[in-house]
C-alpha cells in the first residue's frame, strides 16, 4: 500500500516549523500533541510523551515527485541534543576537576580509566533508550499508515542477538546503579547520582515495556 503525503499530514495535530524555539517552547510547556512541519517533499513530524519530553526524536518522510513515501528517518530534536551534551559536561566534572588545578594526566590515569567506562555505560543506555522510544513511535507511525515492515516478528526480541545484548545491557546498567550508591552518593554528587539512576530506571522500564507489549501480541 502505497503512502500518500496527505496520509502523513493526518499524523499531525499541530502545524509548526522544525525550529530550536519551537522545540524550546515545546519542552517547557511540556505539550503532548503530535506536531509536524510540512514541505513540498519532506514532513517532519514529533511528539512527546511523559518518558521521551526532552529527547524526543523527529521523523522525516522523504517523499518522491509524486507525492507518495520513500522512506523515513530519523534524529534527535536539537534542544534535547544541547541538554544531552550539557548533562554528560556536567556529569564528569567530579572526574575530570582536576585538569583545572594540575594538568597531569599521568598521575589520575584511574580517574581517566573510571570515566572512560563510565561514559561508555552511559551512552551506550542512552542510545539504547533512545533507539527504544523511536521504535515504539515508528511502530504506532506504521500501524496508523498501515505500513507492513518485512522481517519484524515476535520472535526477533527473543532472539539470540538481542537476548545477548540484554544481559550486556543489564549487566552494565546494575553496574551503574552499584557505582551510585556506592562511590557517587557517598562523596556527596545527588544530582549526578539522580541523572544517571534516572536514565538506568528509564531504560530498563522502556525495555520490560516492549518485552510486554511483545508477549501479550505473540499470545
Amino acid at each position: 500500500m502505497k503512502v500518500s503525503k496527505s496520509d502523513i499530514i493526518e499524523l499531525i495535530e499541530d502545524e509548526k516549523t522544525d525550529s530550536f524555539t519551537n522545540h524550546l517552547n515545546a519542552i517547557l510547556k511540556w505539550g503532548f500533541r503530535p506536531t509536524g512541519e510540512i514541505q513540498k517533499r519532506e514532513i517532519r513530524v514529533w511528539r512527546q510523551n511523559v518518558w521521551n519530553g526532552v529527547f524526543y526524536p523527529i521523523f522525516k518522510f522523504h517523499l518522491n515527485n509524486d507525492g507518495y513515501l520513500v522512506k523515513i528517518t530519523d534524529r534527535i530534536n536539537p534542544v534535547g541534543l544541547i541538554v544531552y551534551i550539557l548533562l554528560c559536561a556536567v556529569v564528569s566534572i567530579p572526574w575530570l576537576n582536576w585538569i583545572f588545578d594540575d594538568y597531569d594526566p599521568a598521575s589520575h590515569w584511574i580517574q581517566i580509566i573510571t570515566w572512560v567506562v563510565f561514559f561508555g555505560i552511559f551512552g551506550l543506555i542512552s542510545f539504547k533508550i533512545y533507539q527504544m522510544e523511536k521504535k515504539i513511535q515508528l511502530s504506532q507511525i506504521y500501524e496508523i499508515l498501515e505500513i507492513e515492515v518485512e522481517g519484524d516478528k515476535l520472535e526477533d526480541e527473543w532472539g539470540m542477538k538481542k537476548i545477548l545484548l540484554r544481559i550486556i545491557t543489564y549487566a552494565l546498567s546494575f553496574l551503574l546503579i552499584a557505582v551510585c550508591f556506592i562511590f557517587v552518593i557517598p562523596s556527596g554528587n545527588y544530582l549526578i547520582a539522580l541523572a544517571t539512576l534516572l536514565i538506568v530506571g528509564v531504560y530498563l522500564y522502556s525495555d520490560l515495556k516492549i518485552l510486554l507489549k511483545k508477549g501479550k501480541k505473540k499470545q
